[in-house]
C-alpha cells in the first residue's frame, strides 16, 4: 500500500507513561554536559542526589512513545530529526507516574526527491490529576518519503536570528562517547553508534543524536548567562541543520534580548552550522 500523508496524519501515536528517578535525571544531565569535568558546586545540584534539580530538558526524554514512526510505513534508515521545540510549564518531578498524549500535526511533503517533513506534538502531564509539565513539538524529515503528499497544518517556521554580532558565545566539547552515553536515556537507534547504520543512511560515520545536542546547548546558555547555573528555562527551540559527530567543538553563538535569548551552533572546524534559528526564554 502506497504511503499517503493521511495515513501519517492519522496515526495513533501511542501513549507512553514514565516514572523519573534521581538516577535518571543524573544520567541525563551528565549526558548532556553537566559535570564533564567533575564536580563543581555550581553544577552539584544537577548530578547528585542529594537536593536534586533536573535538567531544563529532561523533558525530552521523559515518556517517549518510541519509534512510532517505523509503523507508518516511511523510511525509518533516512529519517533524521529535523526541528525540536519545547516548552517548559514545570521541573520534571522525581518519582511522580507521567503521562505522554501526542499527535501528528501536519504533513509536508517537498517533492519526490527532497523528502517529507513530518511535525507532532507531545504533551506529558501527571498521571494523577492531570497538571501540565512540558509541551513538545517536534519535526522529522522522512527523506526518502517525498511525493506523499501533504496534510494538516504546519508550525510557523522559527525565526532567523539576528544579523549582527551575537552578544555571548560559549564554546561546548562533546565528548566522543556522547552518543554512547546519551542511548542510555532510550534512544537506542544504531544510527548514533555503529558504522553500518550510518552508512546505510548516507553519512560515513555515527552521528550525534539531535537532542544531545539540543541538551548540550541548553546547558551552555544558561552556563554563559549565569555561571552559578541557578536560571532556568522555560522554552528552548532549534532547527537541525547539520549533523554534529562526537568529540567535536560547538560554538554557540548567542543574541540576548531581556529574558529572550536567540542562539546557533557552529561548528568551526568544518564550518557549518549545525542548531540555527535557535530561541530560549529564561525563566
Amino acid at each position: 500500500m502506497m504511503l499517503s500523508a493521511q495515513s501519517i496524519l492519522d496515526f495513533p501515536v501511542p501513549q507512553a507513561t514514565h516514572v523519573v528517578t534521581a538516577r535518571d535525571a543524573i544520567l541525563y544531565a551528565l549526558s548532556v554536559g553537566y559535570g564533564t569535568d567533575g564536580p563543581d558546586e555550581n553544577l552539584l545540584n544537577y548530578v547528585y542526589e542529594r537536593d536534586l534539580v533536573t535538567a531544563p530538558t529532561l523533558a525530552n526524554i521523559v515518556a517517549h512513545p518510541g519509534p512510532w514512526m517505523q509503523q507508518t510505513g516511511v523510511d525509518w534508515a533516512r529519517l533524521v530529526h529535523s526541528e525540536h521545540r519545547l516548552m517548559i510549564h514545570r521541573p520534571v518531578p522525581l518519582d511522580v507516574p507521567l503521562i505522554s498524549r501526542s499527535r501528528v500535526l501536519s504533513v509536508v511533503d517537498r517533492g519526490v526527491e527532497k523528502g517529507t517533513f513530518v511535525s507532532f506534538e507531545r504533551m506529558i502531564a501527571t498521571v494523577d490529576g492531570d497538571e501540565p509539565i512540558a509541551t513538545i513539538l517536534q519535526t522529522n524529515a522522512c527523506r526518502g518519503d517525498g511525493g506523499c503528499g501533504s496534510a494538516g497544518s504546519a508550525p510557523e517556521p522559527l525565526s532567523k536570528v539576528p544579523d549582527r554580532e551575537p552578544d555571548f558565545e560559549f564554546n561546548v566539547d562533546i565528548p566522543r562517547n556522547a552518543a554512547l552515553l546519551y542511548r542510555l536515556n532510550g534512544d537506542l537507534n544504531p544510527l548514533h553508534v555503529d558504522p553500518r547504520a550510518a552508512d546505510s543512511s548516507g553519512f560515513n560515520r555515527p552521528i550525534l543524536h539531535g537532542l544531545c545536542s539540543f541538551g548540550y546547548a541548553g546547558y551552555a546558555i544558561i552556563a554563559a548567562i549565569d555561571p552559578g547555573m541557578a536560571t532556568g528555562l522555560s522554552a528552548i527551540a532549534a532547527r537541525f541543520s547539520a549533523p554534529i559527530f562526537p568529540g567535536e567543538t560547538i560554538n554557540l553563538q548567542m543574541w540576548r534580548n531581556n529574558a529572550e535569548i536567540r542562539f546557533r551552533g557552529i561548528v568551526a572546524s568544518r564550518g557549518v552550522t549545525i542548531l540555527d534559528n535557535g530561541m530560549a526564554r529564561l525563566s
